[in-house]
């Protein structure tokens, strides 16, 4: 995530909010019983929403520390969760949680066309897995959630639930939070298909890195460094470079 941030125009389509919607946008797979015993693959938790299956919903969230999980905002904001802090202008928040004897992912970044991997909770609590690659950061500037929050695009799929669960690179790192579902692809100005089959999003831990570093730190007392030292500082966006236009609009959490 090294390169420039993009700015792009882009009329949304109204939140998902109304209780009981579902939205899948493509193949997942779900992780076996012995996912995360298996080369420490990273955990998951599941966090409901009124009452699952009836009413509410779920969302996912992702263990940092022992005490700690971050989440999509959005999912914090409705359910039953201790939020420890909200981003001012991005999708993240920072809750907490009993993590003990959890697998915990260590921050990281991811380039271009890396791979990346979709990790959420389905609705009956098994784990859900997407594939992708990463493709660029965007501002969507007629979104209130992403005008002035880079939204980072990935064609792993993800489905309802699966907002606040993370986005892992190669390596098992923890390179984002999932926040929802966009238009199937981008093109740039010069009629240059991106070339993603579908659009998901979520929010890099390296753009949140001092917002996140500040919220760690009042939590324990005391700077914890070691959390954030796989993370580069994020470059600032260059508003001058219009080069991308979606192809089809609309971004919708996947709660």
């Amino acid at each position: 995530m090294f390169q420039t941030i993009r700015t792009v125009s882009i009329f949304l389509f109204s939140f998902v909010l109304l209780q009981g919607c579902f939205l899948v946008n493509g193949p997942l797979e779900y992780a076996d019983a012995n996912y995360t015993d298996e080369t420490n693959a990273p955990s998951v938790n599941y966090l409901p929403i009124g009452i699952p299956f009836l009413l509410g919903g779920h969302g996912s969230s992702v263990p940092i520390t022992a005490e700690l999980s971050l989440t999509a905002k959005h999912i914090a904001q409705l359910d039953y969760s201790s939020v420890v802090a909200y981003h001012p202008d991005c999708d993240i928040a920072i809750i907490k949680e009993d993590n003990t004897g959890k697998n915990v992912a260590p921050l990281g970044t991811i380039q271009t066309n890396e791979a990346t991997t979709t990790v959420g909770m389905g609705l009956t609590g098994k784990v859900l897995i997407g594939q992708g690659k990463y493709y660029i950061d965007v501002n969507f500037v007629d979104s209130s959630l992403f005008a002035t929050c880079p939204a980072s695009i990935t064609d792993a799929p993800v489905q309802s639930g699966m907002s606040g669960g993370g986005v892992f690179n190669e390596e098992g790192q923890l390179v984002g939070i999932i926040s929802g579902i966009s238009g199937s692809g981008f093109k740039l100005l010069d009629g240059t298909d991106l070339g993603n089959e579908r659009t998901s999003v979520f929010v890099s831990t390296l753009h949140v890195k001092p917002w996140l570093e500040e919220a760690i730190a009042t939590y324990y007392g005391a700077p914890r460094e070691m959390l954030t030292a796989n993370l580069n500082v994020a470059s600032e966006p260059d508003t001058s470079l219009e080069s991308l236009t979606p192809q089809a609009s609309g971004t919708s959490r996947t709660k």
